[in-house]
């Protein structure tokens, strides 16, 4: 049987509950956010930090000489190591830091049959110039395989060129040139002086040991 206003009580309580069903789902939507949120505050992304690397090459002073002219560091200066035997012709010195130890010295036209090194670095002669040829030796008693004499002195070879070790100071680190124009000499010819014998030493009694120092002074060597 028809009864008035059952059909508009139907769709009231239908419209009820599709309310009460979007309340549901908005809810649940908003809780699901909150939940589903990272608390964490990060804060702002810091800057990117760029670090700039700069190698500083040391500075050269260029020595010019009566028979040669030479490059070596600018802080070097004119130095007076008296316990040289034979004594030099030239030495120059570090006067900063660890170069405080090392010094280079050079012989020119020199008797050097019996001067010993404990290291050798094998140079030759290119008309007025020098080329340095491989690298600095060990120090020579590793690998001279003869005891010393009562010289203190053995016969060693680096890259097959002769030269004296000084087995009898093997602490030190005394650099010697070897060339093949003989024992403790290179043959150098100038364009105003001519033919000259040279012979180079370098200590460094440094922590650090560092014989680019001496190569490269030799690289930029010429002779007058």
């Amino acid at each position: 049987m028809y009864r008035l206003g059952e059909r508009e009580h139907h769709h009231r309580k239908l419209y009820t509950l599709l309310a009460l069903f979007a309340v549901v789902v908005i809810t649940i939507f908003f809780s699901a956010k909150h939940f589903l949120t990272p608390e964490t505050d990060l804060g702002k992304t810091p800057a990117a930090v760029v670090t700039n690397v700069s190698y500083d090459q040391t500075k050269q002073q260029r020595i010019d000489e009566p028979y040669f002219t030479m490059s070596i560091p600018a802080s070097w200066k004119v130095g007076s190591i008296n316990a040289e035997a034979p004594k030099p012709m030239y030495i120059w010195q570090g006067t900063v830091g660890e170069d405080k130890n090392r010094w280079i010295s050079v012989y020119v036209d020199a008797s050097l049959q019996s001067l010993a090194v404990n290291r050798a670095v094998h140079i030759q002669a290119a008309g007025s110039t020098i080329n340095v040829i491989g690298t600095t030796s060990d120090n020579c008693t590793s690998f001279t395989g003869a005891a010393s004499s009562t010289t203190g002195k053995s016969p060693a070879k680096w890259e097959t060129i002769d030269f004296l070790c000084d087995s009898g100071n093997y602490e030190r680190d005394v650099v010697g040139t070897v060339s093949p124009d003989g024992l403790n000499n290179v043959n150098l010819v100038g364009t105003s002086k001519g033919s000259h014998r040279y012979f180079f030493t370098y200590t460094d009694n440094s922590n650090q040991p560092d014989f680019s120092i001496f190569t490269d002074a030799l690289k930029s060597l010429k002779a007058k």
